[in-house]
C-alpha cells in the first residue's frame, strides 16, 4: 500500500545536497523558530528552533531547514534526484501487486511542492520505495531491486533458478552514503527523535516519521502515520527495517510509536 513517508524522507533530499556539495553538515540554517512564510503559505516545526546545522536538521527532524536545503537545489536537480532514488516506478520484487507510488510529473510540480516534497508529503511510496532508499543510503549509495526468492534448487542439486543483486541506481556517491550513515546515526542518541530505536550493544541509524494523512481539501489533524526507517549496525550495515504504523492512537509520532517497535524487531 501507498503511504506519505513524512519526515522518513528528509535524508533522501539532504543527501542529494550533499551529493552536490550545496550543504556541508556543518553549514548553518535560519529555521525560523518554527514559524515559516513561503510561496503564501506556512510552514512549521514541531519544536521551534533558531538556528540549526545540517546535521541538526536531520537529528531534530526541522521542515523549515530540509524545505531551505531542497530549494538550494533546485527543482531540476531535485527531480533527478528523487527518481534516481526509486520514486514513481516499482522495484521489481518478484512478488504481485506491487504498486509504483504517486510521484508528480515535474512539469505539474507548483512553487511550494519542493519544500513539502522534502518533508515527505505530496508524494506517495510503498514500504520497499521507502526501505529501498534507507537501504541505498547504508549500501554505499547503491539502490538495489529486491527479492525474496534467492534460488530454487531440484532433488538432484540442480540449480533450476537463482536471483542474483541486481544495482538498480547509484544516487549518490559512497562518499556521501558514509558521511549520512554518521548523520543518521545522530537521530538515535538521547537528543535526537529515534532514541527510543537504539539497541544495547549496537549503533543505529535511521529517521523518524509522522505524516498527516491526506483528506478532502488538506490533511487531517488527527490521523497520521507513524514511522521508523532504520539499519544496524551503523558501521557495517546488515539490516535494514521499516515500521510504519496507521492512524496509531493516542500517541502519533514515529520516535514514539514505531522506533520501539524497530527497536524489538531489530
Amino acid at each position: 500500500y501507498i503511504f506519505e513517508p513524512g519526515s522518513t524522507f528528509k535524508p533522501a533530499v539532504i543527501a542529494a545536497a550533499l551529493n552536490e556539495g550545496i550543504v556541508t553538515p556543518e553549514m548553518v540554517f535560519n529555521v525560523e523558530n518554527g514559524h515559516w512564510a513561503y510561496g503564501g503559505r506556512i510552514l512549521r516545526d514541531y519544536h521551534p528552533y533558531r538556528q540549526l546545522t545540517v546535521a541538526d536538521i536531520i537529528k531534530k527532524s526541522s521542515n523549515i531547514g530540509a524545505a531551505k536545503i531542497s530549494l538550494m537545489l533546485g527543482d531540476d536537480r531535485l527531480d533527478s534526484y528523487l527518481r534516481a532514488f526509486g520514486l514513481g516506478r516499482a522495484m521489481g520484487i518478484d512478488l504481485p501487486g506491487e504498486q509504483s507510488g504517486i510521484y508528480l510529473p515535474r512539469n505539474k510540480w507548483s512553487k511550494i511542492t519542493p519544500t513539502r516534497v522534502a518533508m515527505g508529503q505530496g508524494i506517495g511510496v510503498t514500504g520497499l520505495q521507502m526501505l529501498g532508499i534507507i537501504a541505498a543510503i547504508a549500501n554505499d549509495g547503491s539502490l538495489m531491486r529486491p527479492y525474496v526468492v534467492s534460488k530454487v534448487v531440484a532433488k538432484d542439486g540442480a540449480v533450476l533458478y537463482q536471483t542474483m543483486p541486481l544495482v538498480l541506481n547509484r544516487p549518490i556517491r559512497s562518499q556521501t552514503a558514509a558521511v549520512m550513515r554518521q548523520l543518521l546515526a545522530r537521530v538515535t542518541e538521547e537528543d535526537g527523535t529515534g532514541f527510543k530505536a537504539n539497541i544495547t550493544g549496537y549503533r543505529v541509524a535511521g529517521k523518524t516519521g509522522s505524516a498527516q494523512k491526506p483528506i478532502a481539501g488538506g490533511y487531517s489533524m488527527t490521523d497520521y502515520w507513524a514511522t521508523f526507517a532504520g539499519f544496524l549496525p551503523v558501521e557495517n550495515p546488515e539490516l535494514a527495517i521499516l515500521v510504519t504504523l496507521d492512524e496509531p492512537q493516542p500517541f502519533h509520532t514515529g520516535g514514539v510509536v514505531a522506533a520501539p517497535l524497530f527497536s524489538k524487531i531489530a
